[in-house]
């Protein structure tokens, strides 16, 4: 019986016309994304020789974004979202063409790159909250995390693939390839929006003033404890203690001379953990996403905490794939939740808040975790993080705890 309601919910996702438009047009240019970024830090890297200029690139391709996304999630709540999904994927791939068009006739120029790379980063800011309030109008509640999971296997199967593919076209065509080819996937993910049909969502009878539709979805997060608790554990502090973790692969690669290789391989083993998470939840049984999601997190608490205690390369490998597989569960399970106790016509707004929040606090984690590196020892740093992300999922069990304990609804979430 499971099995036929597992394979009739697959069925709808295929059957349904503007998430298969959606999922195709996204995967490629996702895809397209991973190719062209291993493209673009080699080509800083051999024009400048610089890691300063290297880092100043990187800054102009999140600043932006963060100072953006609040504002932008008031467009992304209006019906326009199909717009704003054009216009995003057109320009992010004519910006894409000049590049590769730069970079062919040899007139590299740092500072006009920075500049179109602030320019797509101030577009995804603008795509991020229109996409993701897109998903839950077009799929029903029962398929909700079924889509998502399938978001999730094809950015981390690009993780995986993407920089291969950049690297060899770089290796046998040019570095101005892997633009042209993310431009090229931009502009086949704007043919397929054309086609997209989104429904409408309410809206406000009188006409509101941007600022206050900005302050409604501002006061509507912190109003909303479950919603907060969401935002403040799977936004802040995951992501705060979860930054540093390519800085502690690296120094402990190195203190037990795993070489470069050998960090592949556990870096590797991350993105193949949470591709099978992914795979997991599309076929398996999804259950309470609540509970999903504190499983997700506790996995990756524990995951750290053994690489911690048993620092040798097979171990690390499989502890990093138990945190890889984690990742998908928590961030699936966190992202559904909120999708689904979120107003339709106010999730651009939570999403761009959640995003903004999520994406300020990965540099700050990075920075806070280089420094411990320089204070104490790798494996005792990892213990503790792993303790403090572990402990932080299973306070959500007090928001949700009405749900948790059965008095939940069909979906395991009762809206607010």
């Amino acid at each position: 019986m499971y099995i036929k309601c597992e394979a009739n919910r697959m069925n709808q996702l295929v059957k349904n016309r503007q998430f298969v438009l959606l999922l195709g047009g996204q995967g490629i240019s996702i895809l397209g994304d991973q190719i062209y970024y291993i493209g673009l830090m080699w080509t800083i890297m051999k024009q400048t020789g610089s890691a300063m200029s290297l880092g100043m690139s990187v800054f102009c391709m999140t600043l932006p974004s963060i100072l953006v996304m609040p504002w932008a999630g008031v467009f992304a709540d209006r019906n326009i979202k199909k717009q704003i999904l054009i216009i995003s994927d057109f320009f992010r791939g004519l910006i894409m063409f000049v590049i590769a068009f730069l970079t062919l006739e040899g007139h590299f120029s740092l500072i006009a790159i920075n500049l179109f790379l602030a320019l797509i980063s101030a577009m995804n800011a603008f795509f991020s909250p229109a996409l993701s309030s897109t998903i839950p109008l077009i799929l029903d509640k029962n398929n909700l995390s079924k889509g998502n999971a399938v978001f999730e296997f094809i950015r981390r199967f690009s993780t995986i693939c993407g920089p291969v593919i950049g690297g060899i076209l770089i290796s046998f065509l040019s570095i101005s390839s892997v633009f042209a080819l993310n431009g090229l996937s931009f502009i086949i993910s704007f043919f397929f929006s054309l086609f997209l049909k989104v429904p409408a969502v309410s809206q406000p009878e009188h006409s509101e003033s941007f600022l206050t539709r900005f302050k409604e979805g501002f006061f509507y997060t912190l109003r909303m404890k479950r919603l907060l608790c969401l935002t403040l554990v799977g936004g802040v502090i995951i992501n705060f203690f979860l930054a540093p973790v390519e800085i502690f692969l690296v120094v402990i690669s190195h203190q037990l001379k795993f070489g470069s290789a050998g960090l592949g391989w556990i870096d590797a083993a991350i993105s193949i953990g949470a591709l099978l998470g992914a795979l997991t939840i599309f076929f398996g049984k999804t259950g309470h996403l609540i509970r999903m999601a504190m499983i997700g997190l506790v996995m990756e608490g524990v995951a750290l905490m053994l690489a911690g205690l048993l620092p040798d390369f097979i171990s690390m490998a499989v502890f990093f794939g138990l945190l890889g597989l984690g990742v998908s569960f928590a961030s699936i399970g966190i992202g559904t939740t909120s999708q689904l106790i979120t107003e339709d016509d106010k999730r651009g707004r939570v999403n761009s808040f959640g995003a903004m929040l999520s994406s300020s606090t990965v540099p700050l984690g990075t920075l806070f975790g280089s420094f411990l590196v320089g204070q104490l020892p790798v494996h005792w740093i990892l213990v503790c993080f792993g303790l403090i992300v572990a402990g932080s999922g299973m306070t959500l069990y007090f928001p949700f705890k009405k749900e948790l304990l059965g008095t939940e609804t069909k979906n395991g979430l009762t809206n607010q």
